[in-house]
């Protein structure tokens, strides 16, 4: 088991990310982190990591898929689709800045995702941000 242990105690969960994002040991539990995103019980927990992935150096291309997917569905509230969004954008903007070609993959599929959402009749603020990821798209 991942270091988060039982995601129904979020207090302790939500604490834990916190020890983590200040020490800046997040990159090394990216498999706990991913389990919480998919964790659709606890909308703070999710929110939490959202942000917390903004602060990680290298996210893994598993961590970013999952932050895609909370982007793209529409069965979730647009806060926690633009935070994703958000993470999104500045994960993909640093792994741009290191040249990580590992993400290569990814970006392709975000592409003609966020292609796909933009061409939706999506509230404008879900428009704005993922117009902040950095693939290209306009």
């Amino acid at each position: 088991m991942d270091r988060f242990g039982n995601l129904t105690e979020w207090g302790r969960v939500l604490e834990e990310i916190d020890v983590l994002r200040a020490n800046r040991e997040l990159d090394r539990q990216q498999e706990g982190l991913l389990r919480i995103l998919r964790y659709r019980d606890n909308w703070r927990l999710r929110e939490a990591v959202l942000e917390a992935t903004k602060d990680m150096d290298a996210p893994g291309e598993a961590l970013l898929s999952a932050v895609l997917d909370i982007m793209m569905d529409e069965s979730l509230y647009q806060e926690v689709r633009v935070l994703a969004a958000e993470a999104l954008a500045t994960s993909l903007a640093r792994a741009n800045e290191q040249k990580r070609h590992d993400l290569d993959h990814l970006k392709q599929h975000a592409v003609e995702q966020i292609a796909k959402l933009l061409d939706s009749t999506l509230p404008p603020v879900i428009h704005q941000a993922v117009r902040r990821v950095p693939l290209g798209i306009e």
